[in-house]
């Protein structure tokens, strides 16, 4: 699965002028009878998009648009492997799809721009963090929410010891001599291939984490959530040596990760995040209320929507559960017109305030306690 981070988020939100463009997303099943009315939901929700492009757009126009969503519509296999949500992303001659780990709204947006919101709890600090399963045999990286896990794909990342370390070969000068201090007949202890096995071992393991790290730098540039470690103490504390990645969680599951499924290890996981998030949160939130009548936050949408264009905003709380663009109508599916629906103005006001947010290294805190009564957003300002 493809793994979301702040650039991609910016990358996808970056207008493109002149060009239409449509974000699609809903609810998925990864397995079971809700499999076939998935297919059937994302039918209609393309169907609703069709009806309203035809307005404006000529046929031809519209079924190039919508190719890559008719596309997924009729590929089975792909919609045997979801997620627990689908997100679709269409310009002129370009696209992306996401499967995401967390449930989306059945809502469909067209308009001059890209819409983030649905995605943004998975870049709040408030839900979404990732799993690291250490192995000799098998290095598991893990996209995770509230509920579930999902393995993501390494391509570039050794994911076992034998992708580094070649076996060795039995050596023909070992040779077995008594120990000094054992006498006639005493325990014999082994020169050549076996001295400082111990060592040798040590060094391929840490040459092997390196190698992770490094691997993973890249994959996870632009990440922020909490990052969890899953594995023998030995492993955990030797990765930490190594680790170049800035958001650990200062405790870790110390347990064999071999064998262990996706559901157990979140079953481990959890907890150790949900308490980070919950009073890194609390922190937050009482600086807020700290600031207040100092002029540095403002619960204004806004006051923070011009105060985030501008790069100021350094903590932004959005209210949620639901978020604004889940609660803002009950129709089933939803196709909003940009600009145009009133019903959703708050919601992209928010929207233009998260991207901002993130644009500029900001923090997003997602909540449903309230922070301002009455108001989308809360912030505290940078100046």
């Amino acid at each position: 699965m493809d793994l979301l981070t702040r650039s991609e988020i910016e990358s996808l939100a970056t207008p493109e002028a002149g060009d239409t463009q449509v974000s699609l997303f809903m609810p998925t099943h990864r397995f079971g009878s809700g499999v076939d009315a998935d297919r059937l939901h994302w039918k209609n929700l393309v169907n609703g998009v069709e009806t309203v492009l035809a307005q404006w757009m000529r046929r031809p126009k519209v079924d190039e648009l919508l190719a890559p969503a008719r596309q997924l519509q009729d590929a089975t296999m792909d919609w045997q492997y979801m997620s627990d949500g689908l997100a679709m992303f269409l310009r002129p001659g370009w696209h992306r799809s996401f499967r995401i780990p967390a449930t989306m709204p059945e809502l469909a947006t067209v308009g001059n721009r890209l819409v983030m919101g649905p995605m943004l709890r998975l870049l709040s600090g408030d839900e979404h963090f990732l799993l690291l399963a250490l192995s000799q045999q098998a290095i598991r990286l893990m996209e995770g929410s509230r509920n579930t896990v999902e393995q993501v794909q390494l391509a570039d990342v050794p994911t076992s010891l034998r992708d580094v370390v070649e076996p060795l070969e039995p050596r023909s000068d070992a040779m077995a001599r008594p120990a000094a201090d054992a006498g006639r007949g005493g325990p014999a202890v082994f020169y050549g291939y076996g001295a400082g096995d111990q060592n040798v071992k040590k060094n391929e393991l840490d040459r092997f984490l390196r190698k992770v790290s490094a691997g993973l730098h890249d994959v996870l540039a632009g990440q922020t959530s909490p990052m969890v470690l899953v594995g023998l103490e030995h492993l955990v504390v030797a990765y930490r040596e190594v680790n170049t990645y800035p958001n650990l969680t200062d405790d870790a599951v110390l347990h064999n990760a071999d064998h262990v499924s996706a559901e157990d290890l979140h079953q481990m996981a959890w907890p150790l995040v949900e308490k980070q998030l919950r009073d890194t949160r609390a922190v937050a939130i009482e600086q807020f209320h700290g600031l207040n009548g100092t002029g540095q936050v403002s619960g204004d949408l806004q006051t923070v929507v011009r105060a985030a264009a501008e790069g100021r905003v350094e903590t932004l709380f959005v209210k949620a559960d639901p978020w604004c663009w889940e609660r803002a109508s009950a129709e089933s599916p939803t196709i909003v017109l940009l600009d145009k629906d009133k019903r959703f103005a708050d919601c992209e006001q928010v929207d233009a305030a998260a991207v901002a947010t993130l644009s500029s290294s900001g923090q997003i805190y997602a909540t449903s306690q309230t922070v301002v009564p009455d108001s989308e957003v809360a912030a505290i300002f940078r100046y």
